[in-house]
C-alpha cells in the first residue's frame, strides 16, 4: 500500500529523510513542468522546484496536515512563480528561452516522439505548441496559474482554490475567462477551432 504525502511529511517532520526523498520523487517532474510552463525558462524551474522543496524541508519540522500535502506543494510553487513573473516584469528580463524554444526542451521533446510524422507535420506541430505556450503566457498571471493547474497539473477546482488562495467559484471564473482569452488569442494568431489547440 502507498505511504500518503502526509505520511510521509510526518516522518520527515520526525527526521526521516528517505521521506523526503521519497516526496521529492513523487513530485519532481510534475513541480518543475508546472514552473516551467508558468515562466517559460526550463532552467530558471528547475532553480525554483528546488527551491519549492527545499522550502518544503525547510518547514518539515512545524508541518500539521490541515490541508492536502499536494495543494500545499503547488501553493509554494505557484508563489514562487508570482514572485518570478512579478521580477521579471519590474527588471523587464526576457529570457532567452522565450525567445528560441530549445528543440530539447522537455515540453517540446514529447512532439519529437512520433517519428512516422513526416518532418513537415512535425515542424508545424512543434510551432504550433510554441504559439500555444506564447499565449498562455501573455494571460493574467491568476488566469494563467488557474489555466496551468486545471489542464496541465489536472487538480481539482477545490484544489485550485486552495493554492491560489480563492474561492471555488473565482477558479472556475478564472479558467472560463482563461479559456475564453486563449481562444481569442489563439484566432489573432491563425490558430483556430481545425487547429486542434485544446487548453
Amino acid at each position: 500500500m502507498r505511504t500518503s504525502d502526509e505520511e510521509l511529511m510526518m516522518k520527515c517532520r520526525n527526521g526521516d529523510m528517505s521521506a523526503f526523498e521519497l516526496i521529492v520523487m513523487r513530485y519532481k517532474d510534475l513541480i518543475t513542468n508546472f514552473i516551467y510552463r508558468s515562466i517559460g525558462d526550463y532552467h530558471r524551474a528547475e532553480d525554483l522546484a528546488q527551491e519549492t522543496f527545499l522550502r518544503v524541508f525547510r518547514s518539515a519540522n512545524r508541518y500539521e496536515p490541515k490541508c492536502r500535502f499536494k495543494n500545499w506543494l503547488y501553493l509554494i510553487a505557484t508563489n514562487l512563480c508570482r514572485n518570478e513573473i512579478r521580477d521579471r516584469k519590474r527588471r523587464n528580463t526576457t529570457y532567452l528561452d522565450d525567445l528560441v524554444p530549445d528543440s530539447e526542451d522537455v515540453s517540446y521533446f514529447e512532439l519529437m516522439q512520433d517519428i512516422s510524422q513526416l518532418p513537415d507535420e512535425v515542424y508545424e506541430k512543434k510551432e504550433r505548441q510554441i504559439i500555444i505556450q506564447q499565449t498562455i503566457d501573455r494571460l493574467p498571471e491568476n488566469q494563467r496559474l488557474a489555466l496551468l493547474l486545471v489542464s496541465y497539473q489536472n487538480l481539482r477546482y477545490d484544489e485550485i482554490a486552495e493554492v491560489l488562495e480563492c474561492s471555488v467559484s473565482a477558479v472556475k471564473s478564472l479558467i472560463h475567462r482563461a479559456r475564453q482569452n486563449m481562444k481569442t488569442l489563439l484566432i489573432e494568431v491563425g490558430i483556430g477551432e481545425s487547429s486542434h489547440a485544446k487548453v
